[in-house]
């Protein structure tokens, strides 16, 4: 009990500090947390499979006879209905979708219940062999482990918001041992932000979260990527093609995915369970439709393609995870994604060898352009798809024309038809999601204590002259009448006590006390908030309260604990120094 109360206050002495070395720290663990989180999750799905099941690994579903993978499906697709129904439809979020409404609506504040319903659900599902990926529940599991470690210790809500896209980075690295794609990615998907501060602690998260991916799983990445290369400028019309054509697909794919939302009033027994009856009629004729699929993507990258195969498999594949993704299905669409680009890479790499059998194509290259072309349209994460590109192949001739394929099949989907991204699609039909302003994001990453004044001194409503005195002696600009949650100028006191002294300085010194509610002098109201707190919590509960003011203390005013001591004063105007231009008149 010792040890952890003494670990507890280290965490919220490491969490109340304001240095980078604290956070990063804090990161590290959060890192470490969310990569040992997600390595129980990948070994939850390989081992029963590979233990009690003929399967070579978790992708080998076709070494399953057609009614033992029916029979995994719709046992599969029960238990998540029947875990599921009697939720309220906040209980059951889960997945990437949930991560970003909790950091736009909650500063990162991720429930436990929702992160062990994510574990066990996404584990069902993948178990079962539906066709969804791991790497959105990976996601939410980084996402919610970093943020309950950051709650533990009582972090302030801009640093919450950075600890859960550490956690981010960490799952990404850890899912395909790239810690670079991991730390791109939670800021341009996630932290929707580039900023210095977040920098340094979510790559060290991400560096975590591949370290130890490294030492369970092997330093190999989640794919066997050859020794890849474009031989020829001739080829870059044909990158062009395959750019073109994947902003097509995943156009198609987010529309599909609206469409399908259509679905949402029906019972959750009709769409989870009519997804499930579809994906058992599909998998009866191509079993490769089941699980992750990453054991196609790797014969796609040897080079063993057959063109009928994968057009079957892209298409059940695109029906499937839009499906998935349109009702809520608890896993993941990054891995459908980038098997979606995979088999169009393939298909395009193995139709330049039939029809120019003399040039020396390499298929490989075209599933690496197609895997990062989708996940960089679909995904709305240029960046990250082309660092995860390098970081795959370890490669950097590939550079070039990823470049290229993932800007035209980006603008594609984004410029040409207008699409969002995959998870702004999702929350399309959410209205408590807004898309953050700029100036929000601005004073949620601003922690409150940057803004406040300490200038002030905390005092009863009756006051001895003498008292008033040492008041007035201390040079503070406030004070804070705390019983009665009233602030008033010092200097409106001491001109109260120089006019007494004057009307007695004839007469006997006067002891009577005095009353701050009485004496001449404007007050205001005051409200109270958490030190932890950012400038935009400030901001919604002076509009709220409709408050001018109000006194930061060093914790939440309603915590068990105690609020502690009021340690300064906010006020809106403070606020809106931080974020209006004021520029310089140069004489």
């Amino acid at each position: 009990m010792l040890l952890k109360a003494r670990s507890q206050q280290w965490l919220q002495h490491l969490a109340l500090s304001d240095n980078q070395l604290g956070l990063a720290v804090l990161a590290l663990l959060a890192g470490i947390a969310a990569a040992l989180v997600i390595t129980l999750f990948r070994l939850a799905i390989a081992w029963p499979l590979e233990v009690f099941l003929p399967m070579a690994s978790e992708d080998d579903y076709e070494a399953l006879s057609a009614v033992t993978r029916v029979a995994l499906l719709l046992g599969g697709g029960l238990l998540l209905i029947l875990l599921f129904q009697p939720m309220t439809p906040e209980q059951r979020s889960v997945g990437v979708t949930h991560v970003l409404m909790r950091m736009e609506r909650h500063q990162g504040y991720m429930p436990k219940t929702n992160l062990l319903l994510q574990w066990f659900a996404a584990a069902i599902a993948l178990l079962s062999g539906h066709s969804v990926g791991r790497e959105g529940p990976a996601i939410h599991l980084g996402a919610g482990t970093a943020s309950q470690l950051g709650q533990a210790a009582g972090v302030a809500h801009h640093r919450l918001r950075i600890l859960a896209g550490a956690g981010v980075a960490s799952a990404i690295a850890a899912s395909f041992n790239t810690p670079m794609a991991g730390v791109i990615f939670a800021m341009e998907v996630v932290l929707l932000e580039y900023n210095l501060r977040g920098f340094i602690p979510i790559i060290l998260a991400s560096v975590a979260g591949a370290v130890i991916s490294q030492m369970v799983f092997g330093a190999d990445t989640a794919f066997d990527v050859p020794p890849l290369a474009m031989h020829s400028l001739v080829e870059l019309p044909y990158v062009i093609a395959l750019g073109l054509i994947c902003g097509l697909l995943a156009t198609g794919f987010i529309y599909l995915t609206t469409r399908l939302q259509t679905l949402n009033p029906y019972p959750l027994w009709a769409k989870w369970g009519g997804l499930t009856l579809t994906t058992a009629a599909i998998a009866w004729w191509l079993p490769g439709i089941l699980g992750i699929g990453y054991d196609t993507v790797n014969a796609a990258l040897a080079g063993n393609v057959a063109i009928g195969l994968f057009a079957g498999l892209l298409v059940g594949k695109l029906v499937l995870a839009a499906w998935a993704a349109a009702v809520g299905f608890p896993a993941g669409l990054i891995g459908p994604t980038l098997f979606m680009g995979a088999l169009v890479g393939g298909i395009l790499g193995k139709l330049s060898l039939l029809w120019v059998p003399d040039y020396p194509v390499e298929i490989g290259f075209y599933v690496m352009l197609g895997m990062g072309a989708m996940m960089g349209a679909v995904l709305r994460a240029p960046l990250a798809a082309l660092v995860a590109l390098l970081e795959l192949t370890a490669n950097p001739h590939i550079i070039m024309p990823s470049m290229l394929a993932i800007v035209i099949a980006t603008l594609v989907a984004s410029e040409i038809f207008r699409q969002p991204s995959i998870f702004q699609a999702q929350l399309g039909n959410n209205g408590l999601y807004q898309p953050p302003h700029p100036v929000q994001m601005m004073l949620r990453s601003t922690w409150v204590a940057e803004a406040l004044t300490r200038s002030m001194a905390v005092t009863p409503r009756q006051l001895h002259p003498t008292s008033a005195e040492q008041l007035i002696d201390q040079h503070t600009d406030w004070l804070y009448v705390e019983d009665e949650q009233l602030i008033l100028p010092t200097a409106e006191l001491a001109e109260c006590i120089h006019g007494i002294t004057d009307n007695t300085a004839d007469s006997a010194p006067s002891s009577a006390a005095i009353d701050l509610l009485k004496i001449p002098a404007e007050r205001f109201s005051v409200g109270r908030i958490a030190l932890k707190a950012n400038l935009q919590d400030a901001l919604d509960l002076m509009q709220t309260h409709d408050l001018q003011w109000l006194a930061v203390y060093r914790r939440d005013p309603d915590s068990r604990k105690g609020q502690g001591p009021c340690v300064g004063l906010v006020s809106r105007e403070m606020i809106e120094r931080h974020y209006r231009y004021r520029p310089q008149i140069i004489r």
